[in-house]
């Protein structure tokens, strides 16, 4: 997503920092096979494309619920997860418990490497789509608003501000985004995307 030049802000940096990381896990994907995708070099070390539908669900979690976290955010909403609203756990057939929030988050080694998860070109569709929604609330943000208090992702009324979720969501995202790499170079290829 290229955002619309214009003076610098503080949340406008603060957004391409998050545009980076979402371009970067997709460009981290470009030569990884769907086999590659899908294998688990080990009985502990969840596949890649489970470290980036994790990731992907987060981003489509956080993306709705950030209005709900700050009476003065709610004018970024209301918004529907992407997730929900195309039925994806059912298209793809996923059943049963998916973690906390549906995220994959507490599932143990066994229930994520049962995840049906489809073909890596479906999973990175959404991935897209989420990241994309997540960049647009991101984008919402005004530089006064970075201070105000919200609760966390996690819907729990802590003391957090707007900023901490940039924080968080590219602080998770970077240590996903090398698990990742690590993963390809266990697997043979090229690990890194950044250098």
């Amino acid at each position: 997503m290229s955002l619309v030049p214009g003076p610098p802000t503080i949340t406008g940096a603060l957004v391409q920092e998050v545009v980076g990381l979402n371009d970067d896990f997709l460009s981290s994907l470009a030569d990884v096979d769907d086999d590659t995708f899908h294998r688990r070099p080990g009985a502990t070390a969840p596949s890649i494309g489970f470290h980036l539908w994790h990731i992907a669900r987060w981003a489509d979690l956080f993306q709705a619920r950030l209005p709900t976290f700050a009476v003065g955010l709610g004018r970024l909403g209301p918004r529907d997860e992407i997730w929900a609203a195309r039925d994806l756990a059912g298209a793809w057939g996923m059943r049963g418990s998916l973690g906390r929030n549906d995220t994959g988050w507490g599932l143990d080694d066994d229930a994520s490497a049962a995840l049906p998860l489809p073909a890596k070109d479906a999973v990175v569709e959404y991935a897209s789509a989420a990241f994309e929604a997540a960049t647009g609330v991101f984008a919402g943000l005004r530089d006064d608003e970075l201070l105000s208090p919200t609760d966390n992702i996690y819907g729990e009324v802590e003391e957090w501000v707007v900023l901490d979720h940039f924080g968080w969501y590219t602080g998770h995202g970077g240590r996903h985004l090398g698990m990742i790499e690590a993963l390809k170079g266990v697997l043979g290829m090229r690990g890194t995307v950044t250098s």
